[in-house]
């Protein structure tokens, strides 16, 4: 028999004779350092925390807001036709130029002569209603100051006191001094709602009229909706027409006119937005159309009143071309990043190391391996780094990011739930700070 074969017979007859309570303190010793052996060596090859960083640098930092929207063009309308009926000449084409008051087409009226007779029977009533209630503002403005003027001639006192207003010629004479200027104010809605009437009763009229549609201004032709023979619907005056080919309606105008020489980018800020944007400042442009394309622009003009839409407030921008391409069009889609500050000589850091704690932001600083968390002040913010203006020096190393997490204990815990402190000689793992990442103030 051999020597080990031997020696685990002998002990295991030792262990045979133990008393039980020896036995199982001999059996949780040794589970105990099997455990703790097992402990210290996989403890060993964990890895310790490991850090996205940075260095703080010294440069330019440009903050930016992105919108979006689409060429226009100056004094850009659409003309409709005052006439219902079919197009029997048209004088223009595409891109021709035009002056204001030039002859652009002619429309014959298909209305029957029933229909322009009643037409013409509305007109003369809704002129005659205006003439009327013309006629009854000029009598009340005449009562108007007959009542007045007695009430001053027959008392004289622009002040009076509470006894003289007692007197009951005084109230009688101010009373109807008090009416006739309600009847002149009153009259005045009358005369509104009148001219209203007739405006209506005359494009009424027009439309059962043939006619010959002028420029409303000078400009370039464009988006020619029409030919001889097409059927059109009248419009309330010339920005807008139902245009109708095989009598089928549509709500586009006739045509358009523009000056399409100068194009600008129109877009719809919000109001976050807005408040950093001014006249003045630089813009970058791109088209959908010239996707490999950069253009430079200016922002010309930003409204002051906002439109709201589905509960969202925007306000209009316009950027104008420094040097617009030639082939531009009225409608092309634009992305513009505006340059709303620029700071230079001025340190900064990743947006990502910009942390907020406690309502305030910070930056944990790399050195020595030791990570600490140190309060800084904010300036503008670009879409990827954020300006700070105290706080950090340059060149100090700043952690961006957590790779890989280290464990987060420096000893080993018993099987029984207690510490067993920093065997096997390992230093302190670095916990580090909570907190999201922000772009800076």
């Amino acid at each position: 028999m051999s020597k080990i074969k031997l020696f685990f017979k002998n002990t295991k007859n030792w262990f045979l004779k133990l008393s039980p309570k020896a036995k199982l303190i001999i059996i949780a010793v040794t589970l105990l350092i099997l455990w703790f052996g097992a402990t210290i060596i996989l403890g060993a090859s964990k890895k310790q925390a490991q850090y996205q960083t940075a260095q703080v640098q010294k440069g330019s930092i440009i903050a930016t807001v992105n919108e979006s929207g689409n060429v226009a063009s100056n004094s850009q309308a659409g003309v409709g036709s005052p006439t219902t009926g079919i197009i029997e000449e048209v004088y223009v084409k595409d891109g021709d130029s035009v002056t204001a008051g030039q002859n652009l087409f002619k429309v014959k009226s298909i209305a029957t002569p029933q229909e322009q007779a009643s037409a013409y029977a509305n007109l003369l009533t809704a002129q005659n209603n205006l003439s009327s209630a013309q006629s009854k503002t000029n009598s009340l403005q005449a009562a108007l100051f007959k009542a007045n003027q007695a009430f001053i001639n027959d008392k004289g006192i622009p002040n009076p006191t509470d006894l003289q207003k007692t007197d009951p010629v005084y109230i009688e004479e101010n009373a109807t001094w008090l009416q006739a200027q309600a009847d002149y104010v009153n009259q005045q809605g009358v005369v509104s709602q009148a001219q209203a009437a007739l405006n209506d009763a005359s494009l009424s009229y027009q439309a059962t009229q043939d006619s010959v549609v002028p420029a409303p201004l000078a400009g370039t032709i464009a988006n020619l909706a029409l030919q001889v023979g097409d059927q059109v619907t009248a419009s309330s005056g010339n920005l807008s027409s139902n245009l109708s080919s095989n009598s089928t309606s549509s709500s586009n105008p006739v045509l358009s006119i523009g000056d399409f020489s100068k194009p600008y980018i129109k877009v719809q800020a919000s109001e976050v937005d807005i408040t950093s944007i001014k006249p003045g400042q630089k813009a970058t442009v791109t088209l959908s159309a010239f996707a490999d394309k950069t253009f430079v622009g200016n922002v010309d003009q930003v409204d002051t009143a906002g439109t709201i839409s589905s509960g969202v407030v925007t306000y209009n921008v316009y950027i104008s071309f420094l040097s617009a391409p030639s082939d531009i069009k009225p409608g092309m889609s634009a992305s513009v990043t505006i340059q709303t500050a620029r700071n230079d000589n001025v340190l900064s850091v990743p947006s990502t190391a910009v942390q907020t704690t406690s309502g305030s932001p910070t930056v944990r600083i790399l050195k020595n391996g030791q990570v600490t968390t140190v309060d800084v002040t904010t300036g503008i913010a670009s879409d990827t780094d954020t300006e700070i203006t105290s706080g950090l020096n340059e060149g100090d190393t700043v952690v961006t990011g957590i790779v890989s997490q280290a464990s987060t204990s420096t000893g080993t815990t018993s099987p029984f739930g207690r510490s067993l402190g920093g065997f096997g000689g390992g230093g302190g793992v670095i916990r580090t700070g909570g907190g999201g990442a922000r772009g800076g103030n």
